[in-house]
């Protein structure tokens, strides 16, 4: 199995979820993570990432860390110097139409949305409302560009597209799509030769249904046009994840593994969660489960069932840990605080 793990964590694209994998998969395998100074949950985002963001990390040292996956804007030469040159280089990807809707609603404070009562009305005079110069810009245009490292107002030519998608097609071995987060995760388990157990998991940090929005077909072109070179890094890569599927796995042998993936965890829903899944804020009985709120997002977790063997319980919880307190448990293990 693949130890030595970059995974470029962009925005509101189910990548709590992969997180939480990652998070097991170390904690499983002891690995070394590359956290953020402090103990922060971010690599010093929006500035784009540098190796000294990193606890632990120095140029003198030649300490290597196996697992770097916090919200960082992408900088390959600074990440080649935090982890192994055998890492692996992954990221996932989310439709801009529905990315922008989700953006709009959980980071409903920025500067961009917090003068308008919905996205209609910001699509609808958009520079009215955006300034690029402010620090906050980058949640309301262009966000997987902006991650990606890439000038999200850039002028939109065939020439730069082609030039990002080669950059990305340089730096990273694989791109999820998160509307097809199942396909995605055989995909990763293959090229990271990983057991089926390890890419398990249930959705993370999603909103409650009461606060996503339904879009018009104008609202959608917009969407589309102000974030047209996310919308062309989504278009290229979605077609050449189904081109990977057809060239290394084959669509029969991918639907038999995405239907053990959906037995195996229903089957981990049955033995861990209370009720049928996911539950609202206010009904989390646990409080260390329940995740950050944030913005006009109603983000669900999880109750795991009472009486479960200490092992079960173990592996449940886990599953159902937020980003954040599993984040800070797993700091506190690498770097444990001096005794008083």
């Amino acid at each position: 199995p693949q130890t030595d793990i970059v995974f470029l964590k962009v925005h509101k694209s189910a990548s709590s979820t992969v997180m939480n994998i990652l998070f097991r998969f170390g904690e499983t395998h002891n690995l070394t993570f590359a956290f953020p100074l402090g103990g922060g949950f971010q690599l010093y985002y929006p500035h784009h990432f540098m190796a000294r963001f990193v606890q632990g990390f120095s140029p003198r040292s030649p300490q290597r860390f196996n697992i770097l996956c916090h919200h960082m804007r992408f900088l390959r030469p600074e990440v080649q110097k935090v982890v192994p040159s055998s890492a692996v280089y992954f990221s996932i990807l989310r439709n801009p139409v529905q990315l922008m809707e989700s953006s709009f609603m959980y980071y409903k404070g920025a500067s961009a949305f917090s003068r308008v009562r919905s996205l209609e009305e910001f699509l609808s005079q958009p520079h009215l409302y955006y300034d690029p110069t402010k620090g906050d810009s980058n949640y309301a245009k262009n966000l997987m560009t902006f991650d990606f490292g890439f000038n999200p107002n850039a002028e939109v030519s065939t020439e730069r597209v082609q030039l990002m998608v080669k950059a990305i097609e340089s730096s990273f071995d694989l791109l999820l799509i998160s509307e097809y987060f199942d396909e995605s995760m055989v995909l990763l388990k293959e090229m990271l030769c990983w057991d089926l157990d390890s890419v398990v998991s249930f959705p993370l940090n999603s909103r409650d249904s009461s606060t996503k929005s339904s879009l018009s077909d104008s609202i959608v072109e917009k969407i589309k046009e102000w974030n047209r070179l996310d919308w062309e890094i989504y278009i290229h890569f979605n077609r050449t994840f189904w081109e990977r599927i057809d060239r290394d796995i084959g669509r029969e042998h991918m639907e038999r593994e995405v239907r053990a993936l959906r037995e195996r965890q229903a089957e981990l829903a049955r033995i861990c969660l209370q009720g049928t899944g996911s539950v609202a804020p206010k009904d989390i009985k646990d409080s260390s489960l329940r995740p950050l709120q944030h913005g006009g997002a109603r983000i669900l977790g999880y109750n795991i069932k009472q009486g479960l063997d200490k092992e079960t319980e173990h592996m449940c919880r886990r599953l159902v840990t937020p980003e954040l307190q599993y984040s800070s448990a797993l700091y506190k293990k690498q770097f444990p605080p001096n005794p008083p």
